[in-house]
């Protein structure tokens, strides 16, 4: 008897350390290669990038483990005189990376909504003209992503892009900012109605009336009780945000506060930017409200929304593979 429950007590032991293990590899070859998963790594990605030029079309493929709570996604736009299209899926078994997204599934067009289109790559979004981009497909939407952060974080070339998408949530617009980072993901449904043209690093949002507190880091740097400052917030972010969850690069207890817009609190945009997993978010109304985290931990009777593994919709995260995998990639 005791031999069975000590095979019961290993087999149990086993099955939680035993981690995911998804296909990997980068370029426009097979994925043959399988990837052990890291402790706060619960998904397995795929990413394609597709560049239509004229007649010629190029892809790259990358898969790969991936921290929880990313959305599936898909985004195409105008850069450098190409179409650039980005469809990435998430999924959460073994192995289960092995098909590969294709952007161009639903060409020829059947949708007829055509949106403005840029890319500050090529400082197309600061010209006095924008392309038109007709969507390829009839879920999309005209989007609208602004996205200024510090410096090690994303490429300075990749604070504007606008053009065709899929974003989840995106009914109301999706803000964030503190004193380091600044994001706006903005949709619309009618023809050419992404045209608005402010500058929001040149000329911020007005001031709302109310102010948060803002850090970004842990308990012990960044986000320690000398580390954390005032922000007033700006334009539609009238809620005070604060986060906790575990960082791929220096793991739990990262945390994260500032001021949100009421979309933002109940979208999983705080994984997809701040790349981080198992994140508990709670967002609150008032001056200086979001200081219930403490030692990197959301108190449990006012731990609030919690991303973990979302339904595998078409759904869309924009961004997340021009502001993740190309730098990741170059």
């Amino acid at each position: 008897m005791k031999s069975v429950w000590g095979c019961v007590l290993l087999g149990a032991l086993l099955s939680q350390v035993a981690a995911l293990r998804c296909y990997s590899c980068d370029g426009d070859g097979s994925c043959q290669e399988i990837e052990d998963c890291g402790e706060q790594q619960g998904w397995c990605r795929t990413t394609v990038l597709t560049m239509i030029a004229r007649s010629e079309v190029s892809k790259r493929i990358q898969k790969g483990c991936d921290v929880e709570g990313k959305p599936n996604n898909s985004i195409s736009f105008f850069s450098h005189g190409q179409i650039v299209m980005l469809a990435e899926e998430q999924c959460a078994t073994d192995l289960c990376n092995q098909g590969v997204p294709d952007a161009l599934s639903s060409f020829p067009s059947t949708s007829s909504l055509d949106c403005l289109s840029c890319s500050s790559s090529d400082h197309s979004c600061s010209g006095p003209s924008l392309t038109r981009i007709r969507c390829l497909d009839p879920r999309e939407q005209c989007v609208d992503i602004t996205a200024i952060s510090m410096p090690e974080e994303f490429p300075q070339d990749e604070r504007r892009i606008k053009g065709c998408g899929q974003i989840s949530q995106c009914q109301e617009p999706l803000g964030f900012h503190n004193q380091d980072s600044f994001y706006l993901l903005q949709c619309c449904n009618s023809t050419l109605c992404n045209n608005d043209a402010h500058d929001y690093e040149e000329s911020p949002l007005p001031l709302n009336g109310v102010t948060c507190y803002a850090c970004e880091g842990n308990s012990g740097h960044g986000c320690a009780p000398e580390h954390v400052t005032a922000v007033q917030c700006q334009g539609p972010m009238t809620h005070c945000m604060e986060a906790v969850g575990s960082h791929e690069r220096t793991g739990p207890g990262a945390m994260l506060k500032g001021c949100a817009t009421p979309a933002w609190c109940d979208a999983p945009y705080t994984s997809v930017y701040k790349r981080l997993a198992g994140v508990q978010a709670q967002c609150c109304r008032g001056n200086f409200c979001n200081s219930g985290m403490q030692a990197g931990a959301l108190p449990r009777s006012q731990a609030g929304h919690g991303f973990a593994a979302r339904p595998a919709l078409l759904c869309s995260a924009a961004l997340l593979a021009m502001l993740v995998l190309l730098p990741t990639s170059s």
